[in-house]
């Protein structure tokens, strides 16, 4: 299916997906899955903002990442490999993003991951990595 993405514009928009700095305390690496994401989103302007928390699957329901069980259920199809992630194939983002840095550092069921992309839009890494870089 042919991936389709929808920008919003408005600064109101693009500024509620840069505000903030998502964080959340390191639990214990004894999971499936204990990683580090971080993101590091450029407006037209030259502003770079970056937000980072944990992820760890299983986890606990309503702790650390906003969508974890759809994020591990997306580490899960992909065997902790990002590059193979199922992503999705239409994005609803932010207009005036026009770089983005993802990176993903620590273990999937005891191996270690190191991982870095750099995308042209919001709604390039939404299409290829779904939700898991989605807080």
């Amino acid at each position: 299916m042919k991936k389709i993405a929808t920008a919003l514009a408005g600064a109101a928009l693009a500024a509620l997906a840069l505000a903030g700095t998502a964080t959340a305390a390191a639990p214990s690496p004894t999971e499936d899955a204990h990683i580090w994401l971080t993101v590091t989103r450029t407006t037209t302007d030259g502003v770079s903002h970056t937000g980072n928390i944990w992820i760890d699957c299983p986890g606990i329901q309503g702790a650390g990442h906003p969508h974890r069980e759809s994020a591990c259920t997306d580490l899960d199809y992909a065997d902790g490999n990002f590059d193979a992630l199922p992503g999705l194939d239409e994005a609803s983002c932010w207009a005036g993003i026009t770089r983005v840095v993802a990176t993903a550092h620590g273990t999937y069921e005891g191996r270690p991951v190191h991982w870095e992309r750099t995308y042209e839009s919001e709604c390039d890494l939404i299409l290829a990595t779904g939700k898991i870089f989605d807080f």
